[in-house]
């Protein structure tokens, strides 16, 4: 039925249930199984102004902590899968959550895209969470949301 899972991960709880899920179901039906950590470098910086930045600025610091921290928790998922007796291909992409999700799921050629959703935004009005929301209405393939 599938033969390539993408997780979406962000290292909360929520996520690595959602990448368990993604693990079993690659595991029962013999899919490839991607999980991605995604980078949102909106909050620092508008694309234009890394090129004005010095070497020295506290933002590539920062940076680097969060590409250090996307590792780790891909380490940890990694770990788990082979535990649970799977592959897992890994990435950490830089750039707009939703954009970098849709495009490593059109580049994978992915069957099912699986998200864990906090609902955060809209909890009080029970819809999901903007990021949730946007990758319903925009991915080239199927979605398994994982909630409380």
């Amino acid at each position: 039925m599938f033969k390539k899972i993408v997780v979406a991960t962000d290292g909360s709880e929520l996520s690595l249930s959602a990448a368990r899920k993604g693990m079993e179901l690659a595991k029962l039906f013999h899919a490839r199984l991607e999980v991605i950590y995604v980078i949102d470098q909106r909050v620092f910086f508008f694309p234009h102004e890394v090129q004005i930045l010095a070497p020295e600025n506290p933002y590539f610091k920062i940076l680097d902590e969060l590409r250090r921290n996307a590792e780790a928790i891909l380490d940890k998922l990694e770990k788990v899968a082979q535990k649970v007796g799977v592959e897992i291909e890994r990435f950490v992409l830089e750039g707009a959550v939703v954009d970098e999700i849709n495009r490593r799921v059109e580049e994978a050629k992915a069957d099912l895209l699986i998200i864990g959703a906090h609902g955060k935004t809209g909890e009080h009005r029970g819809v999901l969470g903007s990021t949730a929301q946007a990758l319903v209405g925009s991915a080239s393939c199927s979605i398994m949301i994982i909630r409380k």
